[in-house]
């Protein structure tokens, strides 16, 4: 990761791992989803007391140094996403699942603590390493999901993302599969439909964290 020239606006976009595996391939990349970092910016530096008034009250801000964007959503961070105004914090317990096998159950039951009853948006990145039971869409809305760990022929990571519908509060897991040495789906590859036929393309390239 490097440091952005922000003497004039700059819109630094990338690809995700994943998006750039489709291209690779000779893939449509689809993209429908792209996300915005705000991880350089220390907001506590905004400076009501400065002596050249309100113009010069976000100068500190202003003047930071931007960082490049980064295709990896495990190290993506938002200074605010814990601490919204209204002081509300979510809590889906480990954010750190570790390595886990083939076919492990995964429970993921979130709470929005000092706010009401809500519920959640969760989002796979990869369907191919883990998939919510019952059905192989990338995303669901729900108060909490179930999810199993797939038989993959070499290790990979993913993440699921955990967004509160109400109070727009996210948290991102992250958790590792082992290689199966008997199984024939490459985590890297088409994003396995388990013979369905259906195809989950959307989410491979426009996941703006992957």
């Amino acid at each position: 990761m490097g440091f952005l020239d922000n003497s004039s606006i700059t819109v630094d976009a990338i690809l995700t791992k994943r998006g750039r595996q489709i291209l690779a391939n000779g893939g449509d990349l689809g993209i429908t989803k792209f996300a915005l970092s705000d991880e350089e910016v220390d907001y506590t530096l905004y400076d009501v007391t400065h002596p050249n008034g309100t113009d010069s009250y976000g100068a500190v801000i202003e003047n930071m140094s931007l960082l490049e964007a980064t295709p990896s959503r495990t190290t993506f961070r938002s200074f605010l996403v814990d601490t919204p105004v209204s002081g509300m914090t979510l809590n889906v317990g480990s954010l750190d699942l570790g390595v886990l096998g083939k076919n492990e159950p995964i429970s993921i039951n979130p709470e929005t603590v000092g706010g009401l009853t809500e519920q959640y948006e969760f989002t796979i990145e990869n369907t191919n390493v883990v998939r919510f039971n019952g059905g192989l869409s990338t995303t669901r809305t729900a108060s909490s999901v179930q999810l199993n760990t797939q038989s993959i022929n070499i290790r990979a990571a993913t993440t699921i993302t955990v967004k509160g519908l109400s109070s727009g509060l996210v948290k991102v897991i992250n958790l590792t599969v082992e290689a199966d040495p008997g199984s024939g789906i490459d985590p890297l590859g088409p994003l396995n439909d388990g013979g369905a036929g259906m195809a989950n393309s959307g989410q491979s390239a426009g996941n703006p964290y992957g």
